[in-house]
């Protein structure tokens, strides 16, 4: 029997942390004004500078619905009027990748 309980427990400690234990957000930040190109709506690239010379990389799925819409519609690379954006967030890892919590449109 104690075997029993001994191979238990280490099948107990073998197991998966939780999913509820997510990964902590990095540091907040500030992206912008620039101009945002988009491939998708999921798969954005903001662009500093003219010409840019920082870029950027913005995962859009923490904003809401209307926000990412117009990503994916308006601020494709051939769009007619250039999106220019704010973006506010986290960084992923590195500071030129950002989860965007909020935007802030300048047209």
């Amino acid at each position: 029997m104690r075997l029993f309980t001994l191979a238990g427990a280490v099948t107990l400690l073998a197991l998966p942390a939780p999913l509820s234990q997510a990964q902590p957000a990095g540091p907040a930040t500030t992206a912008g004004p620039g101009r945002i190109i988009c491939k998708s709506a999921a798969s954005c690239v903001l662009g500093i500078g003219t010409p840019a010379t920082l870029k950027f990389q913005v995962d859009t799925s923490g904003l809401p619905g209307a926000d990412k819409d117009r990503l994916g519609q308006q601020c494709k690379s051939s769009g007619k009027t250039p999106c220019v954006v704010t973006v506010q967030g986290n960084e992923m890892g590195d500071p030129m990748k950002v989860k965007a919590a909020s935007i802030k449109w300048y047209n």
